[in-house]
């Protein structure tokens, strides 16, 4: 072999090695972005539910203050008002039952099925009488203590669970009722209610008013009593055509249903004085909807027992009482 021959040769060994290097470093560089596959952490086997999600709960102790003068019965009363998480069910299966079991106490459950907190109309329209059933109308029915109008009404509606309701409204006295829940599903966002009005923050026919101004007729009538808001659970909407759309996402017109659910915290944070309970995402979601329920938008047992447990959880163990300074 001569120089020249072997000078070729020692070319081609030198590029051979140059391509092996490169080869097994890019092999390395895949085997390192792909990462190794770990038998017990397959991610397929990952429960989403496991991850710790933080709610918008804001569960406020109650001013001692406001209980000054009010005799206290030694017995734990609960008013629940709302629409259908209450009123779908009202026997032994139903959420209002499934919390007095839990939290030992005489509940009464005065839920209308599918009213709204928002009224169509801002002053009484005789052509639809519905408005009755909704939030303000029967806060204000409980106020006056007077049950002539809601109860000729509900007498109208073929659904008993109306009359039903008004019924059980007469027997409340409302100087023992210690704690009060309000709970309405997705039917503002549903019917088209506008979220709020920024130009009359107490616009009974926006959904943040109608809370507002119903709640704070609650606090200005019964200051003794704590005042539980509970957020709509996750939800789907259903068109005229039957096809399911996301409530995460889909927009009406007035916003999606999380934006609903932040308008709600807003008026019970400018009411005062008032807790909240996140079942959006701290209950029922978008990851677990099909355990809980039934269709688009209503519980199942499951359903109403997973609401049950949320709520009881905090009044056996989370309710407090403060004395405000000054007062």
């Amino acid at each position: 072999m001569n120089f020249k021959d072997k000078n070729v040769w020692i070319h081609i060994v030198f590029i051979a090695l140059i391509v092996i290097i490169a080869g097994v470093s890019a092999f390395r560089l895949y085997r390192w972005n792909k990462g190794t596959r770990n038998p017990e952490a397959d991610i397929e086997q990952v429960d989403p539910s496991e991850f710790d999600t933080e709610t918008m709960d804001m569960i406020l102790p109650m001013d001692g203050s406001l209980l000054e003068g009010h005799e206290d019965d030694g017995e734990l009363t609960i008013l629940c008002l709302g629409n259908n998480p209450f009123s779908d069910e009202r026997g032994e299966n139903g959420l209002a039952a499934k919390i007095a079991e839990k939290t030992n106490a005489t509940v009464y459950n005065c839920a209308f099925p599918d009213s709204s907190v928002a009224c169509k109309y801002a002053e009484y329209n005789p052509s639809y009488t519905r408005d009755h059933f909704n939030l303000y109308y029967v806060v204000t029915f409980l106020e006056q203590n007077q049950f002539t109008a809601i109860e000729s009404i509900a007498k109208d509606e073929p659904d008993s669970r109306y009359l039903e309701a008004v019924e059980e409204l007469k027997t409340v006295d409302m100087s023992k009722v210690d704690v009060l829940l309000v709970m309405y599903d997705s039917t503002d966002y549903n019917i088209g209610t506008p979220s709020d009005n920024p130009d009359n923050p107490n616009d009974v026919t926006a959904f943040t008013g109608g809370l507002k101004v119903s709640l704070d007729k609650i606090k200005a009538n019964w200051p003794y009593i704590r005042i539980f808001v509970m957020s709509p659970t996750y939800a789907q909407y259903k068109d005229e055509d039957g096809n399911l759309h996301n409530g995460n996402t889909y927009d009406l017109g007035n916003g999606d249903i999380p934006h609903y659910v932040q308008k709600e915290l807003d008026a019970v944070s400018d009411s005062g004085g008032v807790s909240f309970v996140d079942n959006y995402i701290g209950t029922i979601n978008e990851d677990n909807y099909e355990e809980y329920m039934a269709d688009e938008m209503h519980y199942n047992d499951a359903g109403r027992e997973a609401l049950a447990d949320r709520i009881a959880d905090i009044i056996n163990n989370k309710m407090s009482t403060v004395n405000v300074a000054g007062k």
